[in-house]
């Protein structure tokens, strides 16, 4: 019975009853011995179907942190459930697509990954450069590059450390592109919001859609302005800025406004700021294995915000006191 509501979750396919059962199945204690025995039947199941990484280090560090608290509020019971979900979905949802055009058949095949919310993930591209993947991210590559291009295109965020090489590599984003021959770069480019790129080490040039080019040097980052296409560079904290790699969140005198994208992303959640004051709030702190509850803890502390969890809606609703 807990194995159908377990894979009716993994599915999306739960009603709310299911739903229930399942999250007691996953967080109630005396049935924790169950839940370990179906989480490693089913990670079994679908590690056969391709190879995968190596998450074994990331369970033990889930299972701590659910072990070391007895007393879960219920907005922590979804937030320990969306740390349990991301070990089960990473699996399936990190899928290689693979399609040929049918214009020509000497054409490439292409290869697509994609990282879900609340996951991140790493791999390598066929030339042997390494890629890192944020969530709510998606990439385009051949399996072969061509012997003229090594060209990938991306719709999100990803770090890429490029294997030097004669081919050039080019990363497409839908505002600009950045050409580069052996380097270490951040590219964030998630629909609908401020896009940039950030110089680790190497040199790389930015092309924009009006053709307009501007070339980095390390710890300079562009933006690109999404109306007009206009580069700006600056100066940047390259290691806030690229900790995401590293399962870190940085967060260095950040709007609010600007901090609750990334939040939702890197928990897989919704939230919804009643009260527009909340926006202005600078948020400091770096976390890394701390749950979403844990930060709005802080921040009930620190600036006078208190939260909720609407279950009809699925969201968090912060509100000023």
């Amino acid at each position: 019975m807990e194995e159908r509501f377990l894979n009716k979750y993994v599915e999306n396919k739960c009603s709310d009853e299911e739903f229930k059962s399942a999250l007691d199945l996953l967080l109630a204690k005396d049935k924790w011995p169950v839940r370990d025995v179906q989480m490693k039947q089913h990670w079994n199941t679908t590690t056969n179907e391709g190879e995968h990484p190596d998450l074994t280090g990331t369970l033990y560090k889930i299972h701590y942190s659910i072990n070391k608290n007895e007393k879960v509020k219920k907005l922590e019971v979804v937030d320990y459930l969306l740390r349990i979900a991301a070990i089960l979905i990473l699996p399936l949802t990190l899928a290689l697509v693979y399609y040929a055009s049918d214009r020509a058949s000497s054409e490439a095949i292409m290869q697509t990954i994609t990282s879900p919310l609340a996951s991140r993930s790493s791999f390598d591209l066929p030339d042997g450069s390494k890629v890192w993947l944020n969530s709510g991210s998606t990439i385009h590559f051949p399996t072969q590059f061509s012997s003229k291009m090594r060209k990938v295109e991306l719709e999100g965020q990803a770090y890429f450390d490029v294997k030097k090489d004669n081919t050039p590599f080019e990363v497409v984003t839908n505002s600009f592109k950045v050409n580069v021959h052996g380097t270490s770069f951040d590219v964030d480019a998630y629909n609908g919001e401020p896009a940039s790129v950030t110089l680790v080490n190497g040199k790389v040039a930015i092309e924009n859609l009006q053709g307009m080019e501007t070339f980095l040097d390390p710890g300079e980052q562009v933006t690109v302005d999404a109306q007009t296409g206009k580069l700006n560079k600056q100066e940047v904290d390259i290691n806030v800025l690229t900790a995401w790699k590293d399962n870190l969140l940085i967060f260095k005198d950040e709007p609010f406004e600007d901090a609750v994208l990334r939040l939702e992303r890197w928990y897989g959640i919704d939230i919804d700021i009643a009260d527009e004051a909340i926006n202005y709030i600078r948020l400091t702190g770096t976390f890394q294995f701390e749950g979403i509850s844990e930060i709005l803890q802080l921040l009930e502390i620190t600036d006078d915000i208190k939260y909720s969890y609407d279950e009809k809606t699925r969201k968090l609703i912060l509100k000023l006191r």
